[in-house]
């Protein structure tokens, strides 16, 4: 879905999004922190649309039109090479995860997939470990984070107070 590819070009960018011994953050602090200024949707993660501002909305709206264009007219590009999504999913959900795949991979960037769910068998969870050290561990392999969770808060949680360094965006957490 070219809708997405928005988030991905302008999150991919990635450096610390602060240093590590900061206090974690909330949403509330986060609110309408992403505007119409490109800057501020780098390296931020991506919770609730809380954070879009009214301008933030219309400057996702354009950048999706004009993703839908590049899609229809060239197929995509390659402003992505050589960067990597980390898809990690708990839950089922076809669209959500193959859209966010496939924007990656117009824009010229590959993905991970981890299938965290109670059928998967590609995630840690069913041996212990916690959905922050998951998370943090896919940190070194990728440059975003897309997280679906069962769990509501989990993702305000991993993004925010878990450590990571890099953009989490929330694909769906207690929905």
């Amino acid at each position: 879905h070219p809708d997405l590819s928005y988030i991905l070009i302008t999150m991919t960018d990635c450096t610390p999004l602060r240093p590590t011994n900061t206090p974690p953050l909330a949403v509330a602090d986060l609110t309408n922190s992403l505007t119409s200024e490109p800057k501020t949707w780098k390296n931020s993660p991506l919770i609730s649309v809380t954070q879009i501002s009214t301008s933030g909305l219309l400057l996702l709206f354009q950048t999706a039109q004009s993703m839908r264009s590049l899609v229809r007219t060239n197929g995509g590009d390659s402003r992505l090479r050589h960067r990597v999504l980390a898809s990690v999913f708990y839950e089922a959900s076809t669209r959500t995860s193959c859209s966010f795949q496939a924007a990656m991979m117009r824009l010229g960037g590959t993905f991970l997939h981890v299938d965290g769910g109670k059928g998967g068998n590609t995630s840690a969870s069913k041996k212990g470990e916690s959905l922050e050290d998951t998370i943090r561990c896919l940190e070194c392999y990728s440059d975003v984070t897309v997280l679906r969770h069962p769990l509501t808060g989990s993702v305000q949680r991993v993004a925010l107070g878990g450590g990571t360094v890099k953009p989490v965006i929330n694909a769906g957490d207690g929905v």
